[in-house]
């Protein structure tokens, strides 16, 4: 018996940021049954129009105003732009209100939180939106748990990302539900992802946040000098030897600018470094302690215990790697939905 086609509903305002749209359903349009598309996509425009305007000045054509749409919606998703900051119609609420108890899952991309929380189906639910705006939902929207650190949540029905890239990690969360993480993982390496994120890495990596948060200062060039001699000794006398500070000095301006210890520090930027390994890489994890640095491999799976609350083989089989994986896209033709 052929599977019906889910339809993804995307609910856009102008001006929009059409990667987050573009991004996510590039995603859905990858799968197919039997030579047929697994997902068919709806553009629904918040104002009534078939246009929808990019911030970028890109146009979208040929977009459903959404009162005129009467249509299923398997997934609806709310995607972000400036125009989500503006009061959202009471038709527009009572739209959505209507229309959830329906829809499988109800979607949050970036900013569209903004334009979802109004509804009341946000109450009670851990979210997330883009780090930059997320205490302002907080403030607006108390009755949410905002999470402005993860990359996206599920809670129940309820779906929320950063958006931008992190849209693409959500993506393929939903489709691995449906189709399986193999699939997945076949898509991911298709896009040429060099590693699908899962739901609880921050929005931020160790050293893109710290690049920012020492900029100015002369600790600014440590992050990546540390990153890249990890297999070397990086104690207090040899990382303040290498910016240039007595080692007093370097420790009391390490823990005022980095909130830690040098030695924690230097753990968590290694235990990154083999996350990335054991999600790209076949090497045995006795290979990946010696090329991150760590003692031996006991030393990493004590450090990934008090960090990741997971051992590396337990991240590994996770979390895989798409390479690993023997899908080509092709064999995607023949998926079958469960």
């Amino acid at each position: 018996m052929p599977t019906r086609t889910k339809v993804v509903a995307f609910l856009v305002g102008s001006p929009a940021d059409l990667i987050n749209l573009i991004s996510i359903s590039t995603v859905f349009s990858y799968p197919r049954v039997d030579g047929k598309s697994v997902y068919a996509t709806k553009i629904l425009s918040t104002q009534p129009t078939q246009v929808v305007q990019g911030s970028g000045g890109i146009t979208l054509a040929d977009c459903i105003p959404y009162s005129e749409y009467t249509g299923p919606i398997d997934t609806l998703v709310v995607v972000g732009g400036i125009s989500a900051f503006a009061e959202v119609s009471p038709d527009l609420i009572q739209w959505v209100r209507r229309r959830a108890p329906q829809t499988r899952r109800l979607v949050s991309v970036c900013t569209g939180a903004f334009v979802l929380a109004p509804t009341g189906l946000l109450d009670g639910k851990r979210v997330t939106t883009h780090w930059h705006h997320a205490a302002k939902l907080a403030q607006l929207f108390p009755k949410l748990k905002v999470d402005k650190d993860k990359i996206f949540h599920k809670d129940g029905k309820v779906y929320s990302t950063a958006g931008v890239t992190a849209g693409i990690d959500l993506a393929l969360s939903i489709v691995e539900e449906d189709l399986g993480h193999q699939q997945v993982a076949a898509i991911a390496h298709t896009m040429v992802l060099y590693v699908r994120r899962p739901s609880h890495e921050s929005q931020y990596s160790t050293l893109l946040a710290q690049q920012a948060d020492v900029s100015g200062t002369r600790l600014r060039d440590l992050p990546a000098w540390a990153q890249s001699r990890l297999t070397q000794k990086l104690d207090v006398n040899t990382m303040a030897k290498a910016v240039a500070m007595t080692p007093r000095t370097f420790a009391r301006q390490f823990e005022l600018h980095f909130k830690t210890t040098p030695a924690r520090w230097v753990q968590k930027i290694r235990v990154e470094a083999a996350c990335v390994y054991l999600t790209t890489d076949d090497l045995p994890v006795k290979a990946i302690a010696r090329l991150t640095g760590f003692r031996d491999e006991l030393s990493l799976r004590r450090a990934f215990s008090q960090q990741l609350t997971m051992t590396p083989k337990d991240y590994r089989r996770t979390f895989g790697m798409a390479r690993h994986i023997g899908f080509q896209l092709a064999e995607l033709q023949n998926v079958a939905v469960s």
